[in-house]
Formats: C-alpha cells, structure tokens, sequence
C-alpha cells in the first residue's frame, strides 16, 4: 500500500524583504515602534527597536520635534534605487530579520506624520507604502540607523481572542526615564475554514507618557518592559460580547490613568502624553467590517471604527505630487 505524506506538498513559510514604517517615540534615546497589519504576512508583527542615528541626524530630528511635539514621525527603511550601485549597505527586509538579529543597520529616511493619498493611488499600487518616494520627501533622508537592541518582537497569531481589557506593553529608557507604551494586539480570524480570511478587530496605538511612573524605579523592567492592563479600556461588551475598539485615541494628554500590573490589582496610575498613533483603518482587515453581520448595530454606534487613523497629516513642502 502507498502512503501519502499529508504534509508533503504544504508550501514553505516565507517573509519577503519591503519597506517598514516604524513610529519614532523618545528624546534622549530614541525607539521605533512598528507598524502592524493582520492580514498582511510582512506586518503581522509587533517589533520595538531601540535606535541609534548619527549625530548630525539626530540633531535635525530632534529639532523637528521640539517644533512638533505632538506629530508623528515615522523612521522607514529605504528602498535602493533601480540602477544603484551595489553597496553592502542593507535597504530593504523583512522583520524577522530584526528579530533574529540578522539586520543591525540600514538606510533609512525620517518622515513627518502621513500625507492624504487618493483610493486609486493606493489601489494602483500591490503593496502600497504611503512613504514612497514617488509619493513623498523625507523630512530628514539618506543615512544609517542602527540597531541597539531590540526590546519586543512579537510575531502575531490568529487563534488569540480579544481581551476584555486592553493590554499594554510600558517600556522605555533607564537613564532619562523616557517612558512609553503601545497595545499588545490581538489578530483573531473571524471568518470560517470555506470563507476567505479576515482579521480583528483590534487597534494600534503608540504613545508616551508625560512622566516616569514612580512605582517603576528598576531601570532594567523599564528598558525590558513590563505587561499592564487598562481597566477604562473595555474592549468587549460585558452583555453582548461585541467589541467596544476605541475610535480614537483612549487617553487625553495629562490624563492620569490607571493600569493593573501584569493584569492584576492593585491599581497604579500613570500619566498620559501625546499619542502619536491611533490605528484601526490599517490594522484590521480591510473586509472586516463588512464580514460579520453581527457587527452592523456595533458600526452604527461606532460609525468612525472602521476608517480611524489619528495620524499626523504631512506639511505640504514634503509632498511630491504638490496640490495646491
């Protein structure tokens, strides 16, 4: 009798080399905070760096964001230019090639906030990146980041249900005390085995906190860190079970807020900064709010869910297709 190998024609699991947006949060020590897509193979993963620039970009950078203290600034990997020279500089990757420590630096540009792009643009394009070249200027191009270290990666996955509070990963930097946090995301499958797939609801957010928590003195949990939930942040409907994402950014600047450590009490506070990034428009499959049909009442109430993105709009000098 001839057997089949059940598993012998599965395809490889692959990561391909592209562009990635990584959201730029601290002063004195800068991070980089990537931005996540669930139904995209190259973005389903959540990865911190902790970055070094050379000190001239660094000086340009931080000027831009003493003028700019609450807008978003991306730092995106560069992409080499057709009939380039070979270098041994690295352009494109993919993000396990963070992770594993293959990639320690590469060419880089620094981006302020996110211009407006049409429906056709993006469409036109298979994997659309809104920092293109043919689509924008760097506020500060061409040079090498580096990777100090990196303090999360987390490779998404699907069979993880939504929480009924958000959780939070708090993270930052010993020696100034810079203090940071972004939501540890969830990538449900909605959809069934004979339907194609679809991922969410959830949100990407990333943003700092106007001070140090008192409570957190240790410097390594700060610069390793550490796990917090947030009860105001309901997520689930406690009688319906729906989700509850938060349409914009759930914390005022100079709020204090209440977190659980490690999802336990009791509670301690911390204070809010800016937010530089609120997401579900990018995260989320573009299907999903049109997959469950049990959703419809959800979407009424939250009718700005599906298209939320609290993000920077780019000043106009660094569009290059200028309208006017």
């Amino acid at each position: 009798m001839v057997t089949m190998n059940p598993h012998e024609h599965v395809p490889q699991v692959e990561n391909e080399d592209h562009q990635h947006a990584f959201v730029l949060v601290g002063h004195k020590q800068l991070f980089g905070v990537h931005m996540t897509q669930y139904h995209c193979e190259l973005h389903k993963y959540q990865i911190i760096l902790k970055l070094g620039l050379p000190e001239e970009v660094y000086r340009q950078f931080i000027a831009l964001r003493d003028s700019f203290p609450n807008d978003t600034f991306f730092l995106c990997n560069d992409k080499k230019k057709q009939g380039e020279p070979a270098t041994r500089a690295v352009y494109e990757f993919c993000i396990p090639d963070l992770g594993s420590g293959r990639v320690t630096t590469f060419r880089a540009n620094i981006f302020q906030g996110i211009r407006p792009l049409s429906p056709e643009e993006i469409a036109a394009d298979h994997h659309f990146f809104p920092w293109a070249r043919k689509y924008v200027k760097p506020a500060v191009g061409g040079f090498e980041a580096t990777v100090e270290r990196v303090v999360l990666f987390r490779p998404l996955d699907h069979h993880r249900e939504l929480p009924e509070f958000a959780t939070y990963l708090l993270f930052g930097d010993g020696a100034s005390g810079e203090t940071h946090m972004t939501n540890l995301q969830t990538a449900t499958l909605v959809t069934s085995p004979l339907e194609p797939q679809v991922f969410g609801p959830d949100y990407d957010s990333v943003m700092s906190l106007a001070e140090r928590p008192e409570w957190l003195e240790q410097n390594a949990m700060l610069e390793a860190g550490i796990v917090v939930t947030t009860p105001g942040v309901r997520l689930l409907d406690p009688e319906t079970g729906l989700p509850t994402i938060p349409a914009g950014p759930p914390f005022n600047q100079g709020e204090r807020v209440d977190v659980l450590y490690r999802g336990i009490g009791p509670a301690r506070s911390v204070v809010a900064g800016p937010t530089y990034l609120h997401a579900t428009a990018v995260c989320n499959s573009p299907r999903f709010f049109i997959a469950k049909p049990e959703y419809d009442s959800y979407l009424r109430d939250l009718p700005r869910v599906a298209e939320s993105l609290h993000i920077s709009t780019m000043p106009k000098r660094y569009w290059a297709f200028r309208e006017d």
